[in-house]
C-alpha cells in the first residue's frame, strides 16, 4: 500500500528498549506516519534521508555524552520537535535537553493517546506558523512590489530563512538591514525563538567579551551577579551583529573562535557551555576591502560570508516609497492617536524630487514629523520638514486659464524643473542673484540645481 506523502512523519530512537513493545499495537498513531530506531546511529541515518516533524527520544540508560543529539538535531532541522521519553530519574537530563530546544519531555511509562494528544497540539501549531508565515511573505511582496532588486533579495531570503546559515547583509546606513534580518528570522524554523540584536559599534572593547559570552559573579569589579551573554538570550533562535566592521582586532578574534566552534565560557567560569544559534551580521563598510587593507580578519570574513545579500539604497528603489508611506502612516497613527490616511500630491511631488541620502530610516523619520504636525486626515506640504522645502522643485504654479496638457505632453517632473531654470537664468542675462530672487530660493539651491541638471551657464558658478 502506498505510504501518503503528506503525513507527517514520527521517529521512535529508543536505544535502551524498542517504542513498538512499549506501545504495543498503538505504535502506529492515526494521521501520522511512524519510524522505529534502535540506535542512536540509526536514527541520524533516519534524518540525514528524510525530513522528519517529531522526533521522540528516549534519553533512560542512554550515554550522557550522546543527549547532545538533542543539539544536533535542532542545528540540522530547528522546525523538527523533540520530545524527551525518561526515567523519574533522568528528570535533570531532560531539563538539560528542554533548554537545548526539546519541546517536552514525557516521564515513562507513556501510552499512545499521550503521544496523539501531543503531536496533534505540535502538528497544529506548526501549521499555523506555516501560515502565518505565507501571509508575511505575501504582504511583503506587497510592501516590495514594483522594485526588481527588493524581489530579488526577497526571493533569497526566503531560501536562506529555512537553513542555519550565517548571512552578511551588506548596504548604506538607514537600508533597513535589520528589518530585513528580522524578516529572515521571522521566515525561518527558529521564528518561536528570540532575535537579539547587538551593535558591535555600541560596545566597547573592555566589555565586548562580557556583552556577548556573559560573565560569573565577582568575575571582575562591578559584575555582582551571574549574567548571561547574548549568545544565551539567542539560544535556538538568531543573534543579529549589526555594525559588524566595527569590531576591534581582539573581538573579531573571539568571534571568530565562537563561530568555528559554537560554544564558549563565561568569564570567570570554566564550565564549556554550547549554544544553538544562527548568526546573522550586518555592515554599511566594505568588509573585502576592509579585509584588503588589513583591518578585519580575512578568516572571520569568511566564516560570516555565507550568503551576501546588499539592500540597495532608496533612491535606487523609489518605486516602494509609496508603499512604505502606507507602512508608516499605519504605524504612527496608532503611536500617536492619528488617523491621517495620505499625503497632498505636492507634499508627494516634493519627496519623490527627494534623494533620500538616510534612506529608509530618514524617510520613516520625515513622515513621523510631518504627521506630528499634520491637522487634518492629510500630510501636506507645509508639514514636512524645512530642509526638504528648501529642496522643492522650482516651479511656479499654472496661470488661471492656462491649456491643461494631455497625457502624451506630460514630461517628467525633473525635465520641467530644469526647462524652467533655464528658461529664468536666460530671463536674467544668467544674473543668479536675480534668478534665485525670481525663483524664490537661495542663491546657494540654485547653483545646486545648476550643477544636479549640467546646465550650461553664460558666466563661470
Amino acid at each position: 500500500m502506498p505510504v501518503d506523502q503528506n503525513l507527517k512523519t514520527i521517529l521512535y530512537a529508543s536505544p535502551a528498549k524498542p517504542i513498538p513493545s512499549i506501545l504495543g499495537d498503538a505504535f502506529d498513531i492515526k494521521g501520522f506516519r511512524t519510524i522505529n530506531a534502535a540506535t542512536v546511529a540509526g536514527a541520524l541515518s533516519v534524518l540525514e534521508k528524510q525530513a522528519v516533524d517529531f522526533v521522540f527520544l528516549d534519553i533512560e540508560s542512554m550515554p550522557k555524552q550522546e543527549i547532545d543529539l538533542v543539539n544536533y538535531i535542532k542545528s540540522q532541522s530547528p522546525r523538527t520537535d523533540i520530545i524527551i521519553l525518561c526515567s523519574i530519574n533522568d528528570l535533570d537530563e531532560a531539563t538539560k535537553a528542554l533548554r537545548n530546544g526539546a519541546s517536552f519531555y514525557l516521564v515513562k511509562p507513556i501510552k499512545a493517546s499521550d503521544i496523539q494528544t501531543i503531536v496533534t497540539k505540535l502538528s497544529a501549531k506548526a501549521d499555523r506558523q506555516e501560515e502565518y508565515m505565507a501571509m508575511e511573505q505575501r504582504l511583503l511582496s506587497d510592501l516590495m512590489a514594483g522594485s526588481p532588486a527588493m524581489q530579488k533579495m526577497l526571493k533569497l531570503a526566503v531560501k536562506i530563512a529555512p537553513t542555519s546559515s550565517t548571512v552578511l547583509l551588506g548596504g548604506e546606513s538607514g537600508t533597513g538591514k535589520e528589518f530585513f534580518a528580522r524578516i529572515i528570522h521571522r521566515m525561518s524554523k527558529r521564528i518561536d525563538g528570540a532575535f537579539v540584536p547587538m551593535n558591535c559599534g555600541a560596545v566597547p572593547d573592555t566589555l565586548f567579551e562580557s556583552e556577548l559570552f556573559g560573565h560569573k559573579k565577582g568575575s571582575f569589579t562591578g559584575a555582582d551577579r551571574d549574567k548571561p551573554g547574548l549568545v544565551e538570550e539567542a539560544n535556538l533562535g538568531t543573534l543579529f551583529l549589526d555594525e559588524v566592521g566595527e569590531l576591534t582586532p581582539s573581538a573579531q578574534v573571539k568571534l571568530l573562535r565562537f563561530l568555528q566552534e559554537r560554544t564558549f565560557r563565561r568569564i570567570g567560569e570554566s564550565i564549556q557551555r554550547t549554544v544553538n544559534v544562527r548568526i546573522i551580521a550586518a555592515s554599511n563598510k566594505d568588509l573585502a576591502g576592509l579585509v584588503v587593507e588589513n583591518k578585519f580578519r580575512e578568516d572571520l570574513f569568511y566564516r560570516l560570508n555565507v550568503f551576501n545579500l546588499v539592500l540597495p539604497p532608496l533612491r535606487e528603489r523609489k518605486e516602494t516609497i509609496p508603499n512604505l508611506i502606507g507602512l508608516f502612516l499605519h504605524k504612527n497613527n496608532e503611536i500617536l492617536d492619528k488617523h491621517i490616511i495620505k499625503l497632498s500630491p505636492a507634499a508627494e511631488a516634493i519627496l519623490a524630487n527627494y534623494s533620500f541620502p538616510g534612506n529608509v530610516r530618514e524617510l520613516e523619520n520625515i513622515i513621523e514629523h510631518a504627521m506630528v504636525l499634520a491637522e487634518n486626515d492629510e500630510i501636506t506640504d507645509k508639514d514636512l520638514p524645512e530642509f526638504l522645502l528648501r529642496n522643492r522643485l522650482l516651479l511656479e504654479g499654472p496661470e488661471k486659464g492656462a491649456c491643461i496638457e494631455t497625457p502624451s505632453e506630460i514630461v517628467p517632473l525633473r525635465q520641467l524643473e530644469r526647462n524652467h531654470i533655464k528658461r529664468a537664468l536666460a530671463a536674467f542675462s544668467s544674473n543668479y542673484t536675480e534668478t534665485a530672487k525670481k525663483l524664490g530660493v537661495s542663491r546657494s539651491t540654485l547653483w545646486r540645481k545648476i550643477k544636479e541638471y549640467k546646465i550650461e551657464t553664460e558666466k563661470p558658478l
